[in-house]
């Protein structure tokens, strides 16, 4: 996340079924900001900002690794930028040694949960 980029981070839309269980992003983008090992990107196809994910090391313990938000603009869903950007995470985790990956789900939010399982 830059400063030439966070306004149109922002602006990206969750459908309104959403609302009560996706962050805006930029509520994540400023919690980013008080966690000195949160990472916030843009997810990007091309030039298009297509989402948003903030992830990282957890502060209390060294082993563990949390993908706290991740978004795709309502526009670009079912094209598979979250599939793609969880699998670059998780090879992240992976090669910087990090044994656990968690996350947090709204039950309600099915989408999510489907994702995870795959």
């Amino acid at each position: 996340m830059t400063s030439d980029n966070w306004k149109e981070c922002i602006n990206l839309k969750i459908s309104e079924d959403e609302r009560d269980f996706i962050w805006p992003n930029v509520y994540s983008i400023a919690e980013a900001q008080f966690y000195p090992k949160a990472v916030s990107k843009s997810i990007y196809d091309g030039e298009q900002m297509v989402g948003y994910i903030m992830f990282g090391e957890d502060k209390d313990d060294s082993n563990l690794f949390h993908i706290d938000r991740l978004m795709i603009s309502k526009d670009f869903r079912n094209k598979g930028y979250a599939f793609e950007a969880t699998q670059l995470i998780i090879k992240e985790v992976i090669k910087n040694g990090f044994n656990v990956i968690a996350t947090s789900i709204d039950p309600k939010n099915n989408k999510m949960q489907s994702l995870l399982k795959k």
